[in-house]
C-alpha cells in the first residue's frame, strides 16, 4: 500500500485512488499505478462537492478526469480561464466513453475527443450549477440551483449551432482542413465547433468539392461559382451565369461537373475556358427543361431528374429516358437522388404518399420501382438524401432524419437531439471523419456518431406505481373491491424515454391491445380472480417492441360466491323461490343501472368525440376557415348549381380567387413559427368576420388562402380587392408588436361547363405572375383578360 501521508485520496465507482504529492501517477490502494504522465499530476481542481463524484485535475493546460467506470481520460483546454478561482464554485468533470463535460464554475463545456463546445442547451449560459452525472444509457443529467434537475438530450452524439444573426442557414461542406457553413448571407468558416467570420456575401445554398482542393457552388440563384478555401481566405476564380442550380455532381474519373438547374440539365469540363454544355436526347435536341437533381453510378455514369422524367447518360454522350412515370404518384417531383451501390438508386421528392422510392437497376434497365412506407422515413416529403462512407442512407424530411443501415430503419427527431425537425433540401453531407452535417430551419446538427443511432437497445418498461382505489396494489391476493385499477408506467431506458410509448391488455377484459402515449392505465374494476395485465413498450423511431412485463393480480372472490353460501342457495331455491327471484331481480337491476349508467357516460363521450372529429373534418384547426376539401367541395356544390340557368336561361358563373402572405417566410425565421401562427390566425378572424353568407373563404394549404365570390367579374374583382385591403391595411396585434402584410391575389374566372382543376390552376398561374411582378398586388389570369367580358 502507498504511503498516503501526503496524499490526496478520491473514490470513483468502486475503486479508491491515491495520489501522492508531486507524484506523476494515480495509483489505486494496492499501489498499481492507474494513469501515469509526463510531468506531476497537480491538485484537484475540482472541489469535492458532493461527495462521490469523478476524480477531476489539471495538468497544466490538460483536464484529467475519470468516468463513473474510473477509466481516465485526458482533454486539453483551448479556452482561457482564470485558474485561480476554481473552487470558488462548484467544479466537475463527468463523461463517458464518448464525450466529457467540464464545469469550470462558469460554463459548461463538452469535449467530444477533438474539440471542446458549448452545449446546445440552457445549461451552457452562466449560472451555478452543482454537479452533473451521466446514467448507463450514457444521458446527461445536472443540478441546478438546488432545485432543478434537466437532462441533456443527445449529449455525446449531437453538436448544436444555432446561429442568432444568420437569417438562413441551407447546408455545409466539408473541405480539406475545416467546414464552409452555406446561408442565406454568405459563407462562413466552422473550425472546432464555432462559426468564424463571414468569407464572402451572397446567398450560398450548397456545394459539392472538386477533388482538387476547390469547390462548386450556387449562389444568389443566378451564379455557379468556383471557390478555394485556404484558410482564412476564401477566392472564386470561376464565374458562371446560370439559374437556379438545384443539383451537383462532379466525376473525378472525368473531370466533368454536372449541373441540375433551371436552364436545362448542363455539363462543363473542369478547364479554365470550358463553357457549360446543354445536355441533349437521342436525336440531338437540348434538354432544357428545368432540372431538378443529378447523381453519379458508381461506374460514373450520370443520372438525373429533367422535367420530371429520369435520364441516363449513354455511352455516346446522349441522354435517354429510363422512368417516365411514377408509381406513386401521377403529381410526384422527385428533388434528391443518391446512388448506393452499382444497381441501387434511391429517389425522394414531394406530392405522393410515398416521398422515397428504391430502384432496382438490372444494366441500365430499371427492374424494379419500390415505394418506402413513410411511417419508415417519418414522411411524405424528402427533402435531401445521402449515403455515407459506413454504407448507410441517410434521409432528411419535414419531420426530422431517417437513417437505413441495410437491415433496419430508425429515425432521430427534437427528443433525440436534433435541433429541429425540418430539414433542407441539400442539407445532408459526410465530413472526411464519417461525421454527419444536418442543416434545419434553425441551425446546424452534427451527428458525431452515426453508428449510435443502430446500436440495439432495451427499452426496460416498468411498473411505476399500482394503485386499486386509493392503496397500493399488494403482491398478495386482495379482498374483493370494485375500486379503480390505476397503474402508471415507465422506462428505465433514459436515452429513448421521450419517444417511448406502450400499449396494454388486460387479459379476460380486452380483447385487442391498447395505447397509451402518456403511461397512464385505468380500469373502473377488475373481475375477481386471477387477472394478467401484460405491457409492452414500444418505439417508432428506433422500431422497438420491448419484451412483455406481466402484473399479476390476484382478487379474491366476493362472499356470495364461496361454497357454502353455493350450497345455501340451492336450499333457498329449493325452499324459497320466490323470495330468491325477488331478490335476484332486485341485484340484476341494480347492476343494469349501473351498467347503463357506463353505457351513457362512454355515449355522451363518443358524441363529443365525434362532434370534435366532424368538426375538424370540415375546419382548418388554425384559421378557423375551410380546410382544402371542405372548401373544393363547397365549390364543386357551387359550381353544379350555377351550371342550371336562371329564370331568364342565362348560364351564371362565380370568380376565384388564390392569395398568399408574402414573405411569410421570413417572419418564421425572423420571429418564430409562432408568430406567423398569430398571423394566419388573424386572417381566419378578419376573413370569417368580413364573410358574406354566399361566399367560400378556406385555407387551401400553408400561408395560401382560397376566396370563391359569385356575380359579375368586375363586381367580384372589387369585392376580394375590399376583403384583402382588411388584411393589408390594418396591422396585426402580435406578441412581438404591431406586424403588417402584404398579399399576392392570382384570380380566374370559373363557368360552370369548366373543370374546377382547370381555373385554380389558371389562377395559380396568375398568382405566381403576381409574385414575379413584385408581389402586394392582384393579377388576373392571362385568358380572363381576354375574355370579351373583362373590363379595359
Amino acid at each position: 500500500m502507498p504511503d498516503t501521508a501526503q496524499a490526496s485520496i478520491y473514490q470513483t465507482g468502486d475503486k479508491v485512488l491515491v495520489i501522492p504529492k508531486g507524484a506523476a501517477s494515480i495509483h489505486d490502494l494496492s499501489g498499481k499505478a492507474i494513469l501515469t504522465t509526463a510531468q506531476s499530476v497537480g491538485a484537484s481542481v475540482c472541489p469535492n462537492k458532493p461527495p462521490g463524484l469523478n476524480v477531476c485535475m489539471l495538468r497544466g493546460r490538460t483536464l484529467i478526469s475519470s468516468d463513473n467506470r474510473g477509466i481516465f481520460s485526458l482533454a486539453p483546454i483551448d479556452w482561457e480561464f482564470d485558474v485561480a478561482q476554481l473552487g470558488t464554485k462548484s467544479t466537475f468533470a463527468v463523461g463517458s466513453s464518448d464525450a466529457t463535460v467540464f464545469f469550470d464554475g462558469n460554463w459548461l463545456r463538452s469535449f467530444d475527443g477533438r474539440h471542446w463546445s458549448f452545449l446546445n442547451h440552457d445549461l451552457s449560459r452562466e449560472q451555478e450549477i452543482i454537479f452533473a452525472y451521466v446514467d448507463r444509457d450514457k444521458q446527461l443529467w445536472t443540478a441546478e440551483d438546488l432545485v432543478e434537475l434537466d437532462k441533456l438530450i443527445g449529449w455525446g452524439d449531437w453538436e448544436n449551432l444555432e446561429p442568432q444573426d444568420i437569417r438562413a442557414v441551407w447546408s455545409v461542406l466539408p473541405t480539406k482542413d475545416d467546414q464552409l457553413v452555406f446561408t442565406g448571407q454568405g459563407v462562413y468558416a466552422l473550425s472546432s465547433g464555432e462559426l468564424g467570420r463571414k468569407l464572402i456575401e451572397g446567398n450560398f445554398f450548397f456545394g459539392v468539392n472538386d477533388g482538387e482542393g476547390a469547390f462548386w457552388a450556387p449562389v444568389d440563384d443566378t451564379t455557379l461559382l468556383r471557390c478555394r478555401y485556404d484558410a482564412p481566405a476564401l477566392k472564386c476564380d470561376r464565374h458562371l451565369a446560370v439559374q437556379r442550380v438545384t443539383g451537383l455532381a462532379f466525376s473525378r474519373r472525368t473531370s466533368t461537373l454536372w449541373i441540375a438547374s433551371d436552364d436545362g440539365l448542363l455539363s462543363l469540363a473542369t478547364g479554365a475556358e470550358a463553357k457549360p454544355n446543354i445536355a441533349r436526347d437521342e436525336q440531338g435536341k437540348p434538354l432544357a427543361a428545368p432540372a431538378a437533381t443529378v447523381a453519379l453510378r458508381k461506374d460514373g455514369t450520370p443520372w438525373a431528374v429533367e422535367g420530371n422524367l429520369l435520364y441516363r447518360r449513354t455511352g455516346e454522350g446522349r441522354w435517354v429516358p429510363v422512368v417516365t412515370h411514377w408509381p406513386n404518384s401521377a403529381d410526384f417531383k422527385p428533388i434528391a437522388m443518391t446512388f448506393s451501390s452499382q444497381n441501387d438508386l434511391w429517389i425522394g421528392g414531394l406530392r405522393a404518399r410515398s416521398g422515397l422510392l428504391h430502384l432496382t437497376l438490372e444494366g441500365n434497365n430499371v427492374r424494379k420501382i419500390e415505394q418506402i412506407d413513410p411511417s419508415l422515413v417519418g414522411s411524405s416529403i424528402v427533402f435531401s438524401l445521402l449515403w455515407d462512407s459506413g454504407k448507410r442512407l441517410w434521409v432528411g424530411t419535414e419531420n426530422g432524419l431517417a437513417g437505413f443501415d441495410g437491415h433496419q430503419w430508425v429515425r432521430a427527431t427534437r427528443d433525440d437531439g436534433l435541433i429541429a425537425a425540418n430539414i433542407n433540401q441539400q442539407g445532408l453531407s459526410e465530413d472526411r471523419d464519417g461525421t454527419i452535417w444536418i442543416t434545419a430551419s434553425r441551425g446546424v446538427s452534427h451527428l458525431m456518431h452515426p453508428e449510435h443511432l443502430f446500436q440495439k437497445q432495451d427499452l426496460r418498461p416498468v411498473f411505476v406505481k399500482v394503485m386499486l382505489g386509493e392503496k397500493m396494489l399488494p403482491e398478495k391476493a386482495v379482498p374483493y373491491s370494485r375500486d379503480p385499477l390505476m397503474v402508471t408506467l415507465g422506462t428505465l431506458n433514459t436515452a429513448l424515454s421521450s419517444t417511448t410509448y406502450f400499449r396494454y391488455r388486460l387479459d379476460g377484459v380486452d380483447g385487442n391491445w391498447i395505447t397509451t402515449t402518456t403511461g397512464e392505465i385505468r380500469y373502473n374494476f377488475v373481475p375477481p380472480g386471477h387477472s394478467r395485465l401484460i405491457v409492452q413498450a414500444l418505439n417508432d423511431n428506433r422500431n422497438l417492441v420491448s419484451e412483455p412485463i406481466v402484473l399479476e393480480i390476484r382478487m379474491q372472490r366476493p362472499w356470495w360466491s364461496a361454497w357454502p353460501f353455493i350450497l345455501l342457495y340451492t336450499f333457498s331455491i329449493i325452499a324459497l323461490p320466490y323470495a330468491l327471484n325477488k331478490l335476484r331481480f332486485r341485484y340484476l337491476m341494480k347492476r343494469q343501472r349501473r351498467l347503463e349508467a357506463l353505457v351513457d357516460e362512454r355515449t355522451m363521450e363518443m358524441r363529443a368525440a365525434q362532434t370534435a372529429l366532424e368538426q375538424q373534418a370540415r375546419q382548418d384547426g388554425l384559421t378557423k376557415l375551410m380546410n382544402r376539401r371542405t372548401a373544393e367541395a363547397s365549390v364543386m356544390r357551387l359550381l353544379e348549381r350555377l351550371s342550371r340557368p336562371d329564370d331568364t336561361g342565362v348560364m351564371r358563373s362565380a370568380t376565384l380567387a388564390l392569395f398568399d402572405v408574402d414573405y411569410f417566410k421570413s417572419i418564421n425565421d425572423s420571429f418564430g413559427h409562432a408568430i406567423g401562427d398569430e398571423i394566419l390566425a388573424g386572417i381566419g378572424a378578419r376573413l370569417i368576420q368580413a364573410k358574406r353568407q354566399e361566399e367560400i373563404i378556406g385555407r387551401h394549404g400553408g400561408e395560401e388562402f382560397l376566396i370563391v365570390v359569385q356575380g359579375e367579374f368586375d363586381d367580384a374583382q372589387a369585392r376580394i380587392a375590399s376583403l384583402l385591403s382588411g388584411l393589408s391595411d390594418v396591422p396585426f396585434e402580435t406578441k412581438i408588436g404591431p406586424l403588417t402584410i402584404g398579399c399576392s391575389v392570382g384570380i380566374a374566372r370559373t363557368r360552370a361547363e369548366e373543370a374546377w382543376a382547370d381555373a385554380l390552376e389558371r389562377a395559380d398561374r396568375a398568382l405566381y405572375q403576381a409574385k414575379l411582378e413584385g408581389r402586394g398586388r392582384i393579377v388576373v389570369s392571362v385568358q380572363d383578360q381576354d375574355d370579351e367580358d373583362y373590363p379595359d
